[in-house]
Order: structure tokens, then sequence, then C-alpha cells
């Protein structure tokens, strides 16, 4: 505990100093190198983004932030910092400006209704007597998108369990089931769509071949797909039985199966399914306190080995201009690390520096100062394991 208050002691004081307060990736959108500091002694009003900073919220896979570093060369009043996308105003705020703070930051937190095919715009509403407003907007695409995970929903029948399944899922989805008037199914688009779960509600009901059986392994395995079985008491164990094996399971008497886990996982490699022996799914679903559908999908969808992946802030740099880079894990990162960090060239190993964690925001940090110009790389240590490198160059 000592040491995370430390470690946030310092992010604090970095922060204040003039770090950024708050994969596929993340990305980092800076304006042009040439738009500097204007010179106190001109004392000409000036407001300017310096770095757009994109990354997921570790808390909320649907949602992502948007961070932006204003630079405020003597300016002075109530100004409005706006986010857009495809022409729709996603948030806005005000920003107090004072001639004697030149860094700002603001943050923005957005999870709907964006576009990632369309550009990302960040406006600044002009101050008094500021005479270039060009560097108020910034327009930029983003690569870090929030990608729901795709499910096929395949009902032998249409039942309370498959109206609480629907509600309860956090995912794009195709529902399959059986046409009410004929009760014939078509799941042809099943085949050709690739799904992240695939989730058997009350199915099969009624014997399926091994042709079919077989096509569907194929599947699942080429596909990397993983499965969900809701059993229904109804349902008959001849019918059943023969998927079994993709949940690792091995009986052969429906007395037998009434000692299976109600919620059972099996994972062998990289594949993972779970069956799920409720015998009332979707009154049980409601009257637990937490949402086990739910955490079984999360369980399914998680990746156990956690992953770094580190950014710089800028895509280039001048010389005497500080180096910000920041990296964050694939999922929440229980166990802080403790990384360092190396700047060099081809030949030479220049600085070596702490990385600091910042817990509100989750990720790493760090920065570097470099006076002369070239390609450099910064090389990211777990003890004495390379995590990961970022190219650099300084002008």
């Amino acid at each position: 505990m000592k040491n995370i208050n430390y470690i946030t002691i310092i992010a604090t004081l970095l922060f204040n100093y003039g770090c950024s307060e708050n994969k596929e990736n993340d990305q980092v959108v800076t304006k042009n190198d040439s738009e500097k500091i204007i010179l106190e002694s001109n004392q000409i009003t000036d407001v300017y983004i310096k770095n757009i900073i994109i990354y997921p919220n570790q808390f909320d896979k649907n949602s992502i932030y948007i961070d932006t570093e204003i630079i405020n060369n003597y300016g002075m009043g109530l100004s409005q910092v706006a986010l857009t996308n495809a022409d729709q105003i996603l948030a806005s705020s005000e920003i107090e400006f004072d001639p004697k703070k030149k860094k700002h930051f603001q943050s923005f937190l957005v999870s709907e209704n964006l576009d990632f095919d369309q550009e990302f715009e960040i406006s600044i509403s002009a101050l008094n007597n500021e005479t270039d407003i060009t560097n108020n907007r910034y327009s930029f695409f983003s690569n870090v998108k929030i990608e729901r995970p795709k499910a096929a929903i395949i009902s032998g029948s249409l039942n309370f369990n498959s109206n609480q399944i629907i509600r309860s899922i956090d995912a794009d989805y195709d529902h399959y089931y059986p046409e009410i008037k004929n009760g014939e199914m078509d799941i042809t688009n099943f085949w050709f769509n690739r799904y992240d779960i695939i989730i058997l509600d009350n199915f099969p009901i009624n014997p399926v071949s091994d042709k079919w059986l077989n096509l569907f392994l194929k599947k699942i395995y080429a596909e990397k797909s993983s499965v969900i079985m809701i059993l229904k008491q109804s349902q008959n164990f001849e019918d059943i039985s023969p998927f079994f094996p993709i949940f690792g399971i091995n009986i052969s008497t429906k007395d037998e199966l009434k000692s299976v886990d109600i919620i059972h996982k099996f994972k062998k490699n990289s594949f993972k399914s779970s069956l799920i022996n409720s015998e009332n799914f979707s009154m049980a679903l409601r009257n637990s306190e937490t949402n086990f559908f739910n955490e079984t999908i999360d369980w399914i969808l998680s990746d156990n080995e956690i992953k770094y992946s580190f950014f710089k802030a800028r895509s280039s740099n001048n010389i005497n201009e500080p180096i910000f880079f920041y990296g964050y894990s694939s999922s929440v990162d229980d166990k802080i690390k403790s990384f360092f960090a190396t700047i060099e060239d081809t030949e030479n190993t220049y600085q070596k520096t702490q990385i600091l964690f910042n817990p509100v925001r989750g990720y790493y940090f760090g920065q570097f100062d470099i006076k002369y110009p070239g390609n450099y790389k910064i090389k990211i240590f777990d003890k004495e394991a390379i995590v990961d490198t970022i190219n650099v160059n300084i002008m």
C-alpha cells in the first residue's frame, strides 16, 4: 500500500510538471512540430492543440478515452473545447485560460455513436485577441476501436431463457430460431459468419446428424469460437450428449448430468467453453445478485496472459523537448509491475528511467530529455525481459 501511495505522489508531481493527465492498439496524434510555444517576449495570444492521446478504458471495454494537451500563450478567458465525430458532437467542456498557466488538459470518455471510419476532431473556440485560429482545430482517425464480441444464439425453441440471454448479453449477435408458423429453422448464414461465442439455447431439441456435428466442430476449432450451452430439463439426454466432449464432460446417463456443476467451465489450450446446467436459467439469472451469464462470457473473452503495449505521445520530437511515452496492459492490471526504460541509438545507451504508474487512469508512463537529433529506440524492460520497443525520431 505504501508503494502505491508513493507512486501516486510521483505521478501527480510529474503531471503538474508537464506530462499528460491522463491494439489492435493505441494511437497518438500530434500537431506539426513547427507549432512551438511563442517566445514570451512577443506576448501574442495563442492557444493550440499539442497532443491527442487515445487509449482504451480498461474497466469498460465499450468506451475509450481521448485526452488532449493544450498549450496556452498569454490567453485569458473562457473557451469551449469540443470533440466531434462524423459531424456529431460527442462531448464538450469549458476551460478557463489563465496567462500564467501554459498547459491545460482535457479528457473525454466516449462510448456511444462512434463511427471509426469517419474523422474525429478536437476544436477550441477562439479567445479575444487571438490572431491565429488555424491551430485551434485538429482532425484525426482512431485506430483504437470499441470492438464488441460477435455472438450467435441458436435457440432450439423460443423460451424464457432466450429472452433473458438477449437482455443480458453485451455483444453484437445473430439469433437463429425456428419459424413460428412451420417450426423450420434456417441457419445458412451461421455457417458463413465467424463468431467469437456460440450460445446453444435449448438446442438441440432433436437429434443432429454426425455430419452436422462434425461441421460444427470444424467451424469452432477453425474459427477459434467459444461455446456456451444452456440446458433445459426437457431436452432429451441422447440429443445433447454428443456435445458433451466440447465441454470436457464424459458422462453416460442423465443422472450423472445432475452432478455436473451449475456453471461448468472447460479450457484446453486457447479453447474455452462453458455448460450452464441450471434447472431454471432465466429465474436464476433474475434472482442472482451477480450476472453469472455475463461473468461466464467475460471469462471466455478474457486473456489469461497480460500483455503490455507502450506508445510515445508525439510522432516526432524536437531537440530538448521531453519525450513522453506511456503504455497499458491488455486487461485490468491488479499487480503493478516495476518497469524501467532505456533510450539508445545504434551504438550507445543514453539514459535509463523508471516507469511510473498512473493509478487513476491505469497506465504506465515515463519521459526522456534528448539533446541531439537522430533516430532512437526506447526499450521497456520488466526485470531483464524486453516488454516493448518504441522508435523515436529527434529533429
